[in-house]
């Protein structure tokens, strides 16, 4: 196993639902995981959570998606129809120093049922700076 150069070190950002993170890249930025945190998910099993995409601006006014993080609760509903889905995804992402970006998640429910039963997750990012 290699050490990690010493001119990296480690970054990483929390994502609230509702709430836009914004800021400019101070060194150059790279994230490698996004990770729904567990402690954010449903513990009533009446409860159910919503698919929650990361989506990224860059100051251009497109919202760009990342990717979908869905947690399943083990008899729920989604845990049968968005199987491909999980809990955490691997990124590759590179910001360059200078650059204004913004971080922001939304949530995504079936149509037949309420959007007030459905809970927006927290997400975890994760990276380095180079």
């Amino acid at each position: 196993m290699q050490a990690c150069p010493s001119d990296r070190s480690f970054w990483g950002m929390v994502i609230q639902p509702g709430i836009k993170h914004s800021f400019i890249v101070e060194r150059p930025l790279h994230i490698s995981k996004a990770v729904i945190d567990f402690r954010s998910i449903p513990i009533r099993s009446s409860d159910f959570s919503a698919v929650t995409s990361l989506l990224v601006d860059m100051g251009d006014n497109k919202e760009i998606i990342l990717c979908n993080l869905y947690m399943t609760h083990p008899d729920g509903y989604m845990k049968k129809n968005y199987k491909i889905l999980k809990p955490e995804a691997d990124l590759d992402l590179y910001f360059k120093a200078g650059q204004m970006i913004t971080f922001f998640s939304a949530k995504h429910f079936p149509s037949e049922f309420d959007d007030l039963y459905f809970k927006q997750s927290v997400i975890h990012l994760s990276g380095y700076q180079l």
